[in-house]
């Protein structure tokens, strides 16, 4: 019998691992809406096409003694569309780490933190959908735009740049956190906006796309905070792909964290203030020395000595305390992904992409596509007056949007 190929896990990768019991399992989605109804047979063909460019994807997750380690699968069937969104990916060693599935006119990849982030994952997902069209369309002269080979997206670019040094240790505030009732499961939300109207905004402002929908999420929740929580401080993590910074062309995780934080010195603060300051942070903050640091400091546990020789059953129980306590530490996150670039020949069987992910709190996962600016919004709370909030601001400026809603039916009231 042949062995099956195995791959060590990268440094995020390990840390969601140990957290995959959690209530919350780390799932992110990309959808791409179509404008004609999907064939599942071309598309359970187009995954079988491109499973020898990710090998890395075609995994399960098996545990060892020390850490958990990925091994090589045989195949994936793609299924329509029949659970919740973002729904816990791996429960037993037998499952793989993604999920393809389709509905109606559109077609859905759900990736596990564990193995990918969402820059890596949207490689294979571009891979996915031009596939998927050039089987069913016939088209001949259309190539994937992605050169790379299977090696160097199988790369743990964590590990290769690595460098050991000096580690920063940040300075928690008091930090403020909605107090929101929540819901048992997370709603998703889908708000689609003009990508050339919201950049003519950003630029009046003197600033970038994403300083832009920071700030409106910081003032969002300014107008939930109460008296006594004025002086707590607004901390948004920022995921940044550090991909753009090194020489890197893996689809596995390669990012880096900054934080964006904002205390008001009072109710009536001016936008123009907080966009000013949010621009100016993000400025300072991504470049190629202070993400190495922060790269360092994400490694510096996995390095460790004595966390190396610790046996499995002891890492996942302090790995889900640190996740517990890593929940309190930021009041929201933003994602921005980035533009979406498809072959131009594909564009007119394409509406519109997403992206979403699971959260805790809330959670918004930002890409574009053409003149589609689309928001993935992911909420845990009953009381959305924030995400109102944040939609009304870009109405108010004469930004006509759209919003979709999925409600779970699994809620308990």
């Amino acid at each position: 019998m042949k062995r099956r190929k195995w791959y060590k896990l990268d440094n995020v990768g390990n840390f969601y691992s140990f957290t995959n019991k959690s209530k919350i399992p780390a799932v992110f989605r990309y959808s791409v809406t179509l404008y004609e109804f999907v064939d599942s047979k071309i598309l359970q063909e187009a995954l079988n096409q491109i499973m020898g460019d990710f090998p890395h994807f075609f995994v399960h997750l098996k545990r060892g003694f020390f850490w958990y380690y990925l091994e090589t699968a045989t195949k994936v069937k793609i299924n329509e569309e029949n659970i919740p969104i973002c729904s816990k990916i791996y429960n037993d060693s037998d499952d793989v780490l993604f999920r393809v599935n389709y509905y109606k006119k559109r077609i859905n990849l759900e990736v596990s933190h564990i193995l990918s982030d969402g820059r890596g994952s949207l490689k294979f997902f571009e891979a996915l959908v031009t596939k998927y069209l050039v089987l069913k369309h016939s088209l001949s002269d259309i190539e994937i735009a992605d050169t790379s080979s299977s090696y160097e997206k199988s790369e743990d670019s964590f590990d290769k740049y690595y460098t050991k040094g000096k580690i920063s240790i940040p300075h928690l505030r008091k930090i403020y956190r909605y107090r929101g009732r929540k819901r048992n499961n997370i709603t998703f939300m889908e708000y689609h906006i003009s990508t050339n109207e919201a950049l003519k905004l950003a630029h009046t402002y003197n600033a970038s796309l994403t300083s832009l929908l920071l700030s409106v999420l910081i003032i969002s929740y300014k107008n939930e905070m109460r008296a006594n929580d004025i002086n707590k401080t607004i901390r948004i993590e920022v995921p940044v792909d550090l991909r753009n910074y090194f020489n890197s062309e893996t689809s596995r995780n390669f990012f880096g964290l900054i934080y964006v934080v904002y205390k008001f010195q009072n109710k009536k603060e001016s936008f123009e203030n907080i966009i000013n300051s949010v621009n100016s942070q993000l400025k300072k903050s991504i470049n190629i020395d202070n993400l190495k640091i922060r790269m360092n400091q994400m490694i510096s546990f996995e390095k460790n000595i004595f966390a190396r020789i610790t046996p499995i059953f002891l890492k996942d129980f302090v790995l889900n305390i640190i996740d517990k306590i890593s929940m309190t530490t930021s009041t929201s996150c933003l994602s921005n992904i980035g533009v979406i670039k498809m072959n131009n020949k594909l564009d007119k069987y394409i509406e519109n992409f997403n992206v979403l992910n699971t959260t805790d709190s809330l959670k918004l996962t930002v890409c574009s596509y053409k003149d589609d600016l689309s928001i993935g919004i992911s909420s845990k709370y009953d009381n959305n007056n924030i995400i109102k909030t944040f939609c009304r601001f870009f109405a108010n400026k004469n930004i006509n949007g759209k919003l979709n809603i999925n409600w779970s039916d699994e809620d308990e009231m």
